[in-house]
Formats: C-alpha cells, sequence, structure tokens
C-alpha cells in the first residue's frame, strides 16, 4: 500500500533501496529514464513502517518531485569512509542535479535498541567476527551490533558528518527532516 501511494508522486514503482520504472510504451519509457536522471535531490530514509510514514508526509509537503531514495535501518552513517557514505557520495557526482540531502526521522518514540548478534554462535565464531569488526571498522562490537532507537539523534549524527564530509560536492545542502508524534514535519538544516 505505502508503494503504490508513494508511486504517484514520480514513474517509478519503489523497493526499499531500488527505484524501478514501470512498464509502459516505448516512449513512456523514454520519458521515465529522461525524469529519473534529473533527480533534484537526494533522500535517506529508515526503513520499516514508521520510516515509511515519514517518508509520505515529507513527500506530500516537499517540492521535489524527483529525489533519488536511499534506504537504511538506522538513518546513521558510522563510517565516514564506508559503502553506504561512498554511494551517497557517488550519486551526488554522478547526478549534479541534485543540490540537496534530506536526512528523515521520527521523534520520540523510542523503541528498546536490539542486537544483530546471533544468540547461537559458538565462542569461536564470535572472537573471530568481533576481532574482525573492531580491526576493520573502527568500531566496537557493542556498537556494531547493536542497533539504536533514536532516530533524531541518529538522522543529526549523520547530517554532520555529511556536511562536513571532504568529499562531498559544493554546493550541497543537508537537511534534517523529524516528524514528530502529532504528524508534524519539522525542517532543520544543518
Amino acid at each position: 500500500m505505502h508503494f503504490e501511494l508513494l508511486s504517484q508522486f514520480k514513474n517509478v514503482t519503489m523497493f526499499p533501496g531500488f527505484l524501478i520504472p514501470k512498464q509502459g510504451s516505448e516512449a513512456e519509457m523514454t520519458n521515465i529514464r529522461k525524469e529519473t536522471l534529473a533527480y533534484d535531490s537526494l533522500v535517506l530514509a529508515g526503513i520499516g513502517p514508521k520510516a515509511e510514514l515519514v517518508l509520505e508526509q515529507f513527500l506530500h509537503g516537499q517540492e521535489q518531485k524527483n529525489p533519488l531514495i536511499f534506504r537504511c535501518e538506522e538513518v546513521h552513517i558510522w563510517d565516514p569512509y564506508g559503502s553506504l557514505t561512498r554511494s551517497i557520495i557517488s550519486a551526488l557526482i554522478q547526478y549534479p542535479t541534485i543540490h540537496e540531502i534530506w536526512i528523515l526521522g521520527k521523534t520520540g518514540d523510542r523503541e528498546p535498541a536490539f542486537s544483530i548478534m546471533s544468540k547461537n554462535l559458538d565462542k569461536q565464531t564470535a572472537s573471530t567476527i568481533s576481532y574482525l569488526i573492531s580491526h576493520l571498522s573502527g568500531l566496537s562490537t557493542e556498537c556494531w551490533f547493536n542497533v539504536t532507537s533514536d532516530e533524531s539523534r541518529n538522522a543529526w549524527k549523520t547530517a554532520h558528518l555529511l556536511q562536513n564530509h571532504p568529499l562531498l560536492p559544493r554546493p550541497i545542502t543537508v537537511k534534517v527532516a523529524l516528524l514528530d508524534k502529532q504528524g508534524n514535519l519539522a525542517v532543520q538544516e544543518s
């Protein structure tokens, strides 16, 4: 249902992390390709029902007609040189019509953090994974394995990281849009 509603905003069908052109005549497909290449903003949104609500509210209230949408679990980039950051910077260079990055989140409704570490791992495998994470990512295993739920804090951390990233093409504006418990969308520039 949410994907159908979001599809009304442009001529693409949305799946988490992917934009796929709808089927149509060759002329329609050519026009869709031209529109798709003219992204006007990059939106970083979460995954799940609450994230869908925030994204819907954002798309209803904004002038962007063709955003490039990236999806990630926490809307939190920890690694300034990791794959998500690289993908964002690559998209900004590949699509020079993008001049804004939007980080979407929700205030309040903090859910308890949860761990993605399997309880069924044997000690040797857990030890090896912990070693690799701490030595390859520079993060503690607790930080890497535990998914936090403070979306507003994560959104601001990500906005700050991107705004100050040395490889971010200029001029790019980074903004945060947070949906509160009353359904109001607060927009702030980082």
